[in-house]
């Protein structure tokens, strides 16, 4: 052991002693360096971390792999399906050309090169956005979802030392009413009609098939249930009762098939709509955040650290701090919440994209397929987008943070306890 790793043992231990809880965070610098997900890399939680199967905290810190298909595209459908793009191509070309017009502009849009950059920032997660009309070849999600495309993202993201984090983002009968969702006004999702149970057991089914599927996949360290639930939905008060019972009849449906994945369950908007902790093992708290200002995002905070006192983790799902990122990323490192940043390409130059540039639009009502798939190829290719430095480089910095894991006594051999510290791939070891 170096003298500089004895010193940052030793202040860690004083600052564990001090602290008089299992887990506690520090500045530590994690390697960028790619080293596959192992078997002993899977996650779940444990005092309100997440923590692999060697015992070591892995706070995730990443970024969302958007689509930005249904940003784009919306103002030239003409449907009563809102903003459904998978729709309107169904309609033209028939499910399969669909599907093709989809995975060419999937396959472009993030490709390997990406994932090798995310990776050399220095993330160490990804969150994938699932849209059951693409995967899925009938509305009730009975045993058919096609994975090829999945399992190979998954695949490279394994390689490449990247956890991923599958997120619902259109559920069968959606779940809030953005454009993003490809809803538009029609969201049925929490009805108290037989539609509305209808596309709630379609979503069950459906995270059922994935949870059988990546059962034993390291890579995959979470399932997020639902993408911003209740979003834009006036009477949406009157629905977290469904949400909640949703969410426990999913989670009790993935434990028959997968009994080791993390499940993420989203707050719609505020904290207080989380389900209680009472009966709920492996499951983490989702809080999902467009917060602009260092104000709104600090509000973020408190709400979250006041649940992470349930001993349950939480992590911000996607986080927009347009005025002062660095700080606000700081804050949520310091109180070892997890957090993903949003989004990785974009149109325009926001701040919230990592590349941003001119997306080729596609008019879904007139242009022809060899159109539209010519528009969806290598016009996508993110050298084809601007970097924003700016972002880069806090990002950079945020992402070197290291977490730290004080093991209880009895858990090793020794007389006293022990902390660990990972430092990217090297595991350090010392006496408090």
């Amino acid at each position: 052991m170096t003298e500089s790793e004895k010193i940052m043992i030793a202040g860690c231990a004083a600052g564990a002693a001090a602290a008089a809880v299992p887990t506690v965070y520090g500045f530590l610098k994690a390697s960028a360096a790619a080293k596959p997900i192992a078997d002993s890399d899977f996650l779940h939680t444990e005092n309100a971390a997440f923590v692999n199967e060697n015992g070591i905290v892995t706070s995730l810190r990443g970024i969302n792999l958007n689509d930005d298909i249904f940003w784009f595209s919306k103002a030239d459908i003409e449907s009563s399906k809102g903003y459904d793009v998978f729709y309107a191509l169904e309609k033209r070309f028939g499910s399969y050309g669909a599907r093709q017009l989809c995975r060419k502009y999937y396959e472009n849009f993030i490709t390997p090169a990406d994932i090798k950059f995310i990776k050399k920032l220095g993330a160490n997660c990804v969150r994938i956005p699932l849209r059951f009309k693409y995967l899925c070849k009938k509305d009730n999600c009975k045993d058919d979802i096609d994975f090829d495309k999945l399992d190979t993202l998954v695949e490279k993201c394994r390689k490449a030392g990247l956890y991923v984090i599958f997120e619902l983002h259109s559920a069968p009968g959606f779940q809030n009413t953005d454009s993003a969702c490809g809803s538009g006004d029609e969201c049925v999702f929490f009805n108290s009609g037989k539609e509305g149970f209808e596309a709630r057991n379609a979503a069950i089914r459906f995270w059922t098939q994935v949870a059988s599927h990546y059962k034993d996949e390291a890579t995959v360290a979470a399932y997020d249930l639902l993408n911003r639930p209740l979003s834009r939905i006036a009477d949406w008060e009157s629905k977290v009762d469904t949400l909640n019972k949703f969410y426990r009849r999913t989670i009790k449906a993935i434990r028959t098939v997968d009994e080791r994945h993390i499940i993420i369950t989203e707050s719609a908007g505020t904290p207080d709509t989380l389900p209680e902790k009472t009966d709920l093992a492996n499951v983490a708290y989702g809080f999902y955040s467009h917060f602009r200002t260092t104000f709104e995002a600090g509000a973020l905070l408190r709400q979250v650290k006041n649940y992470k006192k349930n001993n349950i983790p939480c992590i911000v799902c996607k986080i927009r701090a347009e005025e002062n990122l660095a700080e606000s990323l700081t804050e949520f490192n310091d109180s070892g919440i997890s957090w993903l940043i949003g989004d990785y390409k974009g149109s325009g130059l926001k701040s919230a994209f990592v590349f941003g540039g001119s997306v080729p639009e596609a008019d879904l009502t007139l242009d022809s397929y060899e159109e539209i798939g010519k528009k969806w190829s290598k016009p996508l290719a993110t050298k084809n987008f601007t970097e924003n430095t700016e972002m880069t480089a806090v990002l950079k910095d945020a992402f070197k943070y290291g977490s730290i894991l004080v093991l209880p006594e009895g858990k090793t051999k020794k007389s006293k306890p022990q902390i660990k510290v990972k430092v990217g791939s090297k595991l350090i070891v010392g006496k408090i």
